[in-house]
């Protein structure tokens, strides 16, 4: 399949035109549902009521500051800076917990919907995954709009996260799989954009529009036409190719030909169901099937659950930091622009593995910084709180490129056969990381020295982690379990033959014909690259 699109166009006219329309998925159906809680679920600051004998404080006092909690509720009074469903529920003192269960509640229903969507995915295809589960997510965000009830209002958001966890791997899944591997990291990337422009968005959208309900509506109701794309969006040709209905994937392929205005191929497509046995897909065992794929899986896990763990840690902890929560919120948003571009160029230049090690390694470093800066600040000093924010934005910036580099990192690492279900559990154990990630945050009422000491840890210890795992750049994307032992095991050979760095320049040249016929020995293999060099 990739010899098939760098023939009629790895990235393309018919690619951008899917990824805009992926984009738009990611960011109206996607980001806004996911951050959106940042502002839906803030705490403005508290006063004394008027002439109250049980209040008598001037000036207005942070959520922190629990002096409220011993006096009569109608002592007190919220500021009225904005609404949220901490005033609209009256969530604080014993309650306070439950406004960080109302962000938590998205992510755990992201879990179990990421599982069953990956499953879904590799049974009925990545289409109906895609469309039917992102209209649902901005429907059920939409609903969350109006209950007067708190339990009805996180029924709601746990829906809405159950469709984001089904629906949001598909979108990642569907730009990877239609470009060619020169062009992976640039279309999985891609997505980020938008995903970053709808943080800034939303920042500018919660200054201006201060009430709650009208905020959620907002965001919600521009994702319901996303239904319109069943019309445009195909079927991914990978998964068709593997289900054996090689017509409907010539077809796709035609199409994408023509629109690129390229001439199609006269020739057949590798069909990995040509010998009549049509692929399994979706078998949950098949990644701990071997020792190799056990490792991979494993790593995997741990990568997304850390990043997730520090990307939503420091965006959820930016009003916490001190200064004003929009501008910090957009700050910690607009960072995230430059650190995609040089995900970019990182992946492009030095492959996938080294910019996802080095930056979580640079991320625990910043983490640590933030540290140093509660530790020694003396009481709201404001060079330690623009110390604080610098470091927890440079945390920000390298955490979102080895975001960046896992999303791409663990597509490639798992065949096709399983990719869906490989990325649908490593981002169900990013659901893990996010899910904690409120709580990680609400422990600075512990000790304020706990949330960016725990998010720097485990970054860390990932990033060590992660240097155990093989490079993936340049190599062809493994269609079945079979093959991709066999490149695994031609690439060892080549290196063991010839040294990691000839391997490296000529694994390029020769995985795709061990792709092709998984039946090749490694012996062949070395035994062609021999007689290359010899002729050269």
């Amino acid at each position: 399949m990739d010899d098939m699109l760098e023939k009629i166009g790895s990235l393309g006219l018919y690619q951008i035109r899917l990824i805009f329309i992926l984009s738009y998925m990611e960011w109206v159906n996607m980001t806004f549902q996911v951050m959106v809680p940042t502002f839906l679920a803030a705490e403005p600051n508290w006063m004394c009521v008027s002439n109250h004998n049980a209040c008598n404080f001037t000036g207005s006092f942070k959520p922190s500051d629990d002096r409220r909690c011993s006096m009569p509720r109608e002592a007190w009074t919220f500021t009225d800076d904005f609404t949220s469903v901490v005033t609209r529920f009256d969530l604080v003192c014993d309650k306070a917990i439950l406004s960080s269960l109302s962000t938590s509640l998205v992510f755990a229903g992201w879990l179990v919907g990421a599982l069953a969507g990956g499953l879904l995915s590799d049974k009925i295809g990545r289409k109906p995954v895609l469309v039917i589960f992102s209209f649902a997510t901005s429907l059920f965000g939409l609903l969350a709009s109006f209950p007067h009830k708190f339990w009805l209002f996180i029924l709601f958001r746990l829906c809405t996260g159950l469709c984001l966890g089904a629906g949001g791997m598909s979108i990642y899944v569907m730009a990877t799989e239609f470009v060619g591997r020169r062009h992976r990291h640039v279309a999985g990337t891609s997505l980020w954009y938008s995903w970053t422009l709808a943080l800034v968005m939303l920042a500018g959208l919660a200054y201006g529009v201060r009430d709650w309900r009208i905020l959620s509506i907002i965001c919600a109701a521009p994702g319901l036409p996303v239904i319109i794309a069943w019309r445009y969006v195909p079927e991914s040709t990978r998964y068709l190719l593997l289900k054996g209905k090689v017509a409907e994937t010539e077809e796709i392929l035609r199409e994408i030909a023509t629109t690129n205005k390229k001439e199609y191929p006269n020739e057949p497509l590798f069909n990995p169901s040509a010998d009549g046995k049509v692929q399994n897909l979706g078998d949950v065992r098949d990644l701990f099937r071997t020792k190799k794929m056990l490792h991979r899986t494993l790593v995997s896990w741990y990568a997304w659950f850390v990043n997730a763990l520090v990307y939503y840690g420091v965006s959820f902890s930016t009003p916490t930091l001190g200064g004003n929560r929009y501008l910090n919120f957009f700050l910690a948003s607009i960072i995230e622009i430059p650190a995609n571009y040089v995900a970019i160029w990182a992946m492009g230049r030095f492959g996938r593995k080294k910019p996802l090690v080095y930056c979580m390694v640079l991320a625990a470093i910043a983490s640590s910084g933030a540290v140093l800066c509660t530790m020694y600040d003396p009481g709201e000093d404001k060079g330690y709180m623009a110390g604080r924010i610098i470091m927890a934005m440079l945390a920000k910036f390298f955490v979102f490129i080895s975001f960046d580099a896992v999303y791409v990192y663990a597509a490639e690492l798992f065949p096709t056969v399983i990719r869906n279900i490989g990325m649908g559990s490593s981002t169900a154990a990013a659901r893990i990381g996010s899910f904690s990630s409120p709580y990680i945050v609400h422990l600075r009422l512990v000790h304020p020295l706990l949330p960016y000491g725990i998010m720097g840890v485990n970054a860390l210890l990932a990033g060590v982690l992660c240097m155990t795992l093989p490079e993936t750049k340049g190599m062809p994307t493994a269609e079945t379990m079979d093959s991709e032992e066999g490149a695994e095991e031609a690439y060892m050979a080549l290196q063991a033959t010839y040294g990691e760095k000839n391997a490296q320049e000529m694994k390029e040249m020769t995985m795709e014909d061990t792709v092709k016929d998984n039946r090749s020995s490694r012996a062949n293999l070395v035994e062609d690259n021999i007689e290359y060099h010899s002729s050269a």
